[in-house]
């Protein structure tokens, strides 16, 4: 999972010193060439990150990375995304085939992306592509998969 609370805070894009100078100096001013050479970098370095998307408020989790962990017999999760101390998750549930557990309320709205199998919550019945919401506070039916499941959901994890 990725960690925000380590998140650093991109490089100025002028150094101090470059910076310091401009702003002693009003008038016009010729940089040095290394102190412009310098300061030309620092914009195409942050722009090129900017582009790779690496740059701090941007998070990648890729298909291979992070942990995946048994939330309960036949359903693991990923977790994607913590949103604070909240308990408002962002992740990914991967159920195995003839997985079944009880309805229940959610504290937060929730959001569903089915990505592969089939999932009935209740009498409601989601293929792949489906995308199902539950506002905060709603019981839904019993959730169960024959096929087995992988779902992108946001929302808390079930209590």
């Amino acid at each position: 999972m990725a960690n925000h609370e380590n998140i650093s805070v991109a490089p100025p894009v002028l150094d101090e010193d470059i910076l310091l100078l401009l702003t002693e100096n009003q008038e016009e001013v010729e940089l040095l060439p290394e102190l412009n050479a310098r300061m030309r970098n620092n914009i195409l370095s942050n722009i090129a990150q900017e582009e790779a998307g690496i740059l701090p408020g941007f998070t990648t989790v890729r298909a291979n990375e992070g942990e995946w962990f048994e939330a309960m017999p036949g359903a693991q999760i990923k977790i994607l995304h913590r949103e604070g101390d909240s308990g408002l998750l962002t992740y990914l549930a991967k159920l195995s085939p003839g997985f079944e557990m009880p309805g229940h309320p959610h504290p937060f709205d929730e959001e569903c992306i089915m990505l592969e199998g089939e999932l009935w919550f209740g009498d409601l019945h989601l293929k792949a592509g489906d995308y199902h919401f539950a506002s905060k506070g709603v019981h839904h039916g019993r959730l169960k998969t024959e096929t087995g499941a992988l779902a992108f959901l946001k929302g808390a994890l079930p209590a």
